[in-house]
């Protein structure tokens, strides 16, 4: 699995798609091949264990008479109603209710006559999105990286030199755990996804927290359930068993949102207000 392109959460990315920046597009096209102008293809991006099919990506036909030395164009384009963008704007509330918000502010300017501005999305709340290749060349993964987890990745990166040797050194038990370092983006976290999946297998896709199989009422087909690191994997390097929970995304997005403390002798999640919430299901922590 290699890394395709990393792209930060905005407007663009929650309700239509994406432009491949320019000075990434080389080494975007030697992992996805290149199209000729003008020509599109079809690809299907797999996110949190779900397909979602007919995503376009173009190599776009502008006036290249008019701009000679204007580099190809290569843009992932999808619609605001398609099941992706969908799911990408449940994945990230916290951003998608900002631009919700900024949207209406901007129209309701333009109706004044006054200027807007383009809506840029807060440091602190700032989220990325990586996009892996699989076996198929036409299906990419995606795995989120959270405004906490970018915060942490930031501050580890600043301890290591671009080129440092030794890095591989700092993996935990998880031997193909690492991070994928580029010189133009940030590191990548790639790990062992039968990790996280025979821990769902064994609770039986069912969250540790609530105890529920949240697809029971939609016919259980398709398997919806998060793996969650406990001490976050972009601090820890650690993706074994006993460092990940099973959880529904419901959970999981509380969790990233209020960042409890995990206590592992009482088994149970500490919030900031004194909240305490225990596991329901453990078979393994």
């Amino acid at each position: 699995m290699d890394l395709i392109y990393v792209k930060d959460i905005d407007k663009s990315l929650l309700y239509q798609g994406f432009t491949i920046r320019t000075s990434l597009l080389k080494y975007f096209m030697e992992k996805f091949k290149k199209l000729s102008i003008g020509e599109n293809r079809k690809i299907s991006i797999i996110l949190n264990d779900k397909i979602y099919t007919d995503i376009q990506v173009i190599n776009q036909n502008f006036n290249r008479e008019k701009y000679p030395n204007h580099p190809e164009m290569y843009q992932v384009r999808y619609t605001p109603q398609h099941a992706f963008s969908q799911a990408l704007r449940i994945l990230f509330p916290e951003i998608t209710n900002y631009v919700d918000s900024q949207l209406t502010l901007n129209k309701t300017l333009k109706i004044q006559g006054r200027k807007t501005s383009n809506i840029k999305i807060p440091e602190n709340m700032r989220c990325s999105i990586a996009f892996y290749t699989t076996e198929n060349p036409n299906v990419w993964e995606a795995l989120p990286i959270y405004a906490t987890e970018f915060d942490q990745l930031k501050n580890k990166i600043a301890q290591y030199p671009i080129n440092e040797p030794d890095f591989e050194d700092l993996l935990l038990n998880d031997n193909t755990a690492h991070f994928t370092q580029e010189s133009h983006i940030i590191k990548i976290r790639k790990l062992n996804k039968n990790v996280c999946d025979n821990l769902k297998k064994i609770y039986g896709y069912r969250c540790q927290i609530c105890g529920q199989l949240i697809t029971t009422p939609y016919g259980n087909e398709k398997k919806v359930i998060d793996a969650h690191h406990i001490d976050p994997f972009i601090t820890s390097l650690n993706n074994n068993f006993n460092n990940i929970m099973i959880l529904c995304p419901n959970h999981h997005r509380i969790i990233h949102a209020y960042n409890p403390t995990f206590k592992l002798k009482n088994k149970e999640f500490l919030y900031p207000n004194g909240y305490k919430e225990g596991l329901l299901l453990n078979l393994h922590l």
